[in-house]
């Protein structure tokens, strides 16, 4: 059993290492959490191959659940709920009913329309479709006497393909999480590949398993031990080196943030604190993106969401910093009391750019704030 991960940094190229190692004439099965995602995969195999390998299957992670996962096994789901009759009519991106809700008074009370995980209700709809929220949820539950579900369905993947690869892991939370890493002990050869400290950092899976224990973060050493306990081979060098960002960007995340992250050299650029009287020239010059905490939308130059650019490279950015960054250049700065999700969401708008990057003070930017709002 050849069981990776691999942990990388910003703009590494997880994506590229994933195309690029395959070889195409296996049977390789490539699962990642977003459309977005997804597309980069193919566009990256038709660079690095020519075109898709004509045995190597690229799908969304739902999509790769409920393909292999669902339809083929719905008979031991029906049995498993005792509900024979059952036929699905697909599946749904409508979230099921929440276990609470307001009750208009400013309080939280039972949900009636909430079905218990052990109901088929909790996992489909009046219609009889499938929640995607809930298919890894109940693949993980649903079991055909003592054996699971999930070592039923491994057995067929191992018969379909040579090796199984998932880009962005750090995106998987809960009971995707909980399949994966179940899923894992089972297939022959498979690759995990994702940066620990984009992780908590989109709008969706921030919270839970496997980066929560409880109510605490789990921290780095932590997440790297416990991936070790699970038998895990854990690669923290192959993908350590950004190709994307100039080493001073690099230096500084090291410096203030505490992030391993190491440059190849590839691009140059460097780091300019701006005074309020340069504000205005790089606010109104399109050319570079802006990056701001949140409510992008209320600003009249180009900013995007420092959690949105996820992903994104550009020629040159500007971070607008928040109260809690307000003496990140001093040398004293210590992110000790910052929480784990708002450090890695400055860490992802620190490594957008592949070229200059400048940095304005929440007490600069409240100055001229009024005139960029709409």
């Amino acid at each position: 059993m050849d069981k990776r991960v691999i942990l990388a940094v910003a703009g590494a190229g997880k994506t590229y290492h994933i195309c690029h190692s395959i070889d195409p004439q296996k049977r390789n099965l490539i699962l990642a959490f977003t459309h977005e995602n997804i597309h980069n995969i193919r566009k990256e195999l038709i660079d690095a191959h020519g075109s898709i390998p004509e045995r190597t299957t690229v799908m969304t992670f739902d999509s790769f659940v409920y393909r292999h996962f669902i339809c083929p096994y719905e008979p031991t789901i029906a049995d498993f709920f005792d509900n024979q009759d059952f036929r699905s009519k697909g599946i749904t991106t409508v979230d099921p009913p929440p276990q609470r809700i307001e009750n208009g008074y400013g309080g939280v009370v039972a949900n009636p329309k909430y079905k218990r995980k052990d109901q088929l209700g909790h996992y489909i709809t009046k219609g009889n479709q499938y929640y995607c929220a809930t298919i890894s949820e109940l693949v993980v539950y649903v079991k055909r006497g003592r054996e699971s579900l999930i070592k039923r369905a491994a057995a067929r993947l191992n018969l379909f393909f040579d090796q199984v690869l998932i880009d962005e892991f750090q995106d998987f939370r809960e009971h995707d999480y909980d399949l994966i890493d179940t899923l894992s002990n089972l297939l022959s050869c498979v690759l995990l590949v994702g940066d620990y400290y984009q992780h908590s950092v989109s709008g969706i899976n921030n919270t839970g398993r496997p980066f929560k224990n409880k109510k605490a973060d789990v921290g780095y050493t932590d997440y790297v031990a416990k991936l070790k306990q699970d038998n895990y081979s854990v690669d923290e060098t192959t993908l350590n080196r950004s190709r994307r960002c100039p080493e001073a960007i690099c230096a500084f995340v090291r410096e203030k943030l505490g992030i391993n992250i190491e440059s190849t050299g590839i691009n140059q650029g460097g780091i300019t604190w701006l005074a309020e009287e340069q504000i205005d020239a790089i606010l109104q010059n399109p050319s570079i993106q802006k990056l701001v905490y949140n409510s992008a939308a209320n600003y009249s130059f180009n900013a995007m969401n420092w959690s949105y650019s996820k992903g994104d490279t550009v020629d040159v950015a500007c971070v607008i910093l928040t109260d809690q960054f307000e003496g990140l250049d001093k040398e004293d700065f210590s992110v000790a009391r910052i929480s784990l999700s708002t450090i890695n969401k400055l860490y992802v708008a620190l490594t957008r750019s592949k070229g200059d990057l400048y940095l304005i003070k929440a007490s600069i930017f409240k100055k001229l704030k009024d005139s960029y709002t709409k």
